[in-house]
């Protein structure tokens, strides 16, 4: 009898044992649950980031250092060539007879593809035909955060500033640049790096900057499907303008694209091609679809155009 009441008190204990090194069952303090990281809405911060950069590249055309005159270009560039990565942005034949030298040859779709690859601790100098394929690349530019200026009116005014030409080819050495360990920022990089290389490529194929023939034909074609805009200061808007154009003037473009219609395609004109092109990037984070007259507002003169005078 004794034997058994010894073995039920183990048994007792041992079950009693069990249940508080389970924790007491239900009385288990658990570890509180991490939340799940919230969804980075990859459109937002792309038009965020975008609009950042484009206020800085802004900021760079009011302080006139944007696009930079050949002279000036050359002044900054001569004794301190170490300094920069000069990119030549037209096509590997005009490259080849004759380029600034030390400058790499990059399409703006190779310069898509290698956004995230140039040097952070060079100012890029870039330069194309009029300019205005530089243009398209500022915003993005800014964007990844490259010190980066382009030379006003392309390769003729580097000709014309006396630049030091060669015709040996540079090869480009992309940079081992580190991915950025904020999530939203690296989402708003992608988007940008997407957006300016559909640009790019709309560039390429020679429908995104237009002689003002060929921007006149399609609004004619289709007049309810385009829409012109008009991005010079608004004292020259109101002195003269295309028919209906709506007046966005660089600094106040943001604010004035509720006013765009989203179902029309935009026309846009400057004053001469080159600032219209940079506001390719945030108009293409918002939406839009565009064309841009090449030679701005002199060649929307002389191109037959509607105009409206004070």
């Amino acid at each position: 009898m004794l034997k058994q009441r010894i073995t039920s008190f183990v048994i007792t204990l041992m079950l009693l044992l069990a249940f508080l090194v389970s924790g007491c069952g239900s009385q288990q303090t658990k570890a509180p649950e991490k939340p799940a990281p919230a969804a980075i809405d990859n459109v937002a911060v792309t038009k965020e980031a975008t609009w950042d950069a484009y206020k800085k590249v802004v900021a760079d055309v009011q302080g006139k250092t944007f696009p930079l005159d050949a002279v000036k270009a050359k002044e900054l560039l001569t004794g301190n060539e170490s300094k920069y990565l000069i990119i030549d942005m037209r096509s590997p034949e005009d490259y080849a007879q004759g380029h600034i030298k030390g400058a790499v040859n990059l399409s703006g779709v190779q310069l898509a593809d290698y956004l995230d690859k140039l040097p952070t601790d060079k100012t890029l100098l870039l330069y194309c035909y009029t300019g205005q394929n530089c243009g398209l690349a500022m915003v993005p530019l800014k964007a990844y955060g490259y010190k980066a200026i382009s030379i006003s009116k392309g390769f003729p005014a580097v000709q014309t500033a006396g630049f030091d030409l060669d015709t040996a080819t540079v090869a480009f050495k992309p940079a081992e640049n580190k991915a950025p360990a904020d999530p939203k920022v690296a989402a708003a990089l992608t988007g940008i790096k997407e957006n300016y290389s559909a640009i790019a490529k709309q560039a390429a194929a020679k429908t995104l900057i237009l002689k003002v023939s060929d921007a006149k034909a399609l609004v004619d074609g289709s007049p309810d499907k385009y829409v012109y805009i008009d991005l010079r200061n608004a004292e020259d808007y109101e002195k003269a303008k295309v028919k209906g154009a709506i007046s966005a003037p660089l600094a106040d473009l943001q604010a004035r694209i509720a006013s765009f219609p989203k179902d029309k395609t935009l026309v846009l004109y400057c004053y001469s091609g080159q600032t219209a092109a940079m506001a390719t990037a945030p108009l293409k984070a918002e939406g839009f679809k565009m064309v841009s007259i090449s030679g701005g507002f002199p060649q929307v003169e002389e191109g037959n155009l509607p105009i409206e005078r004070k």
